[in-house]
């Protein structure tokens, strides 16, 4: 049911793109639903000195680094789609994913937090070589914008755990929504790069097929590398920490700093991300031997 939805809000926003109007909600839907998500995060140290999560993020600069080299060869606007894929943070979605296939939810959760930062740090400083010509600019109003997305909410949902643990814990039934929102934000992005390429564009309906694939091309590598990183003890874990990506905080970036056909990148990786995750969820067993030591 939440796919077809997932496939209805990206297909309303190529009907009806007179929603671009209010793109400028993405990034305040983003940090509804980073708040939502999480209101239940209790920050463990150990587990957020994982080495696994430095190999998480050993592996985000590879790849991303490797990403953008190889997409010169054909087009900067190649690169910039296979960087900012490479490079987004895990999704706040993934733990979910990750309780439905009974690993380790604290690890992961730990990964979208670290991820979310070092992203939101590295992104509006590496923009401005790949793409000279966008708006982001090596300054601190391109950091701290993309820095607000992620502090805001974690800062808020922390203080709010230590000072109001009651009130915090009434507000957890409203995750749920948080689903709903990602909906609509999923709309807004889809009818804004909707509406530059039959308006703003003069580019070829070709292109998508080239963005297409590399979307396809990283999310299978993001999603096999974790897997195999992780091993037979934690290969799911890691497999949705490098592979399941917060392709709507990368959307943003793309709306705000750059072209916004480059937001079809995380758009195409949304549906084979979905994809993936539905085919690993009607696959699971949770009494096949492999989960019995989770």
């Amino acid at each position: 049911m939440r796919s077809l939805l997932l496939f209805g809000s990206i297909a309303l926003g190529v009907v009806f793109p007179q929603g671009h109007h209010y793109a400028f909600l993405i990034r305040h839907l983003l940090m509804v639903i980073l708040f939502l998500s999480l209101l239940s995060l209790k920050i463990d140290r150990k587990t957020a000195l994982s080495p696994r999560l430095g190999t998480i993020l050993a592996m985000m600069m590879a790849l991303s680094g490797l990403a953008a080299w190889v997409g010169h060869w054909f087009s900067p606007d190649l690169a910039l789609v296979a960087f900012l894929l490479a490079m987004a943070p895990t999704a706040a979605a993934a733990p979910v994913m990750t309780e439905f296939l009974d690993g380790r939810v604290d690890y992961v959760m730990a990964s979208v937090v670290v991820t979310s930062g070092f992203s939101a740090i590295v992104m509006p400083l590496a923009l401005p070589f790949l793409s000279p010509d966008s708006s982001t600019h090596l300054d601190l109003s391109s950091l701290w914008a993309t820095l607000t997305v992620i502090l805001i909410p974690l800062g808020l949902t922390q203080l709010m755990q230590r000072l109001w643990p009651q009130f915090t814990a009434s507000l957890l039934p409203l995750k749920k929504a948080s689903f709903y929102f990602w909906m609509l934000a999923i709309y807004l992005a889809t009818a804004r790069a909707t509406f530059f390429i039959e308006v703003e564009s003069d580019a070829p309906l070709t292109t998508l097929i080239p963005i297409a694939l590399v979307s396809l091309i990283l999310c299978t590598l993001n999603f096999g590398l974790g897997r195999w990183l992780g091993g037979y003890a934690w290969g799911q874990e890691m497999g949705q920490s490098l592979g399941q990506k917060n392709t709507l905080f990368t959307i943003w970036i793309c709306l705000t700093f750059l072209n916004p056909a480059i937001a079809l990148g995380p758009m195409f990786y949304i549906v084979f991300q979905n994809l993936y995750n539905s085919y690993l969820l009607a696959r699971h067993t949770p009494d096949r031997p492999e989960y019995a030591t989770r």
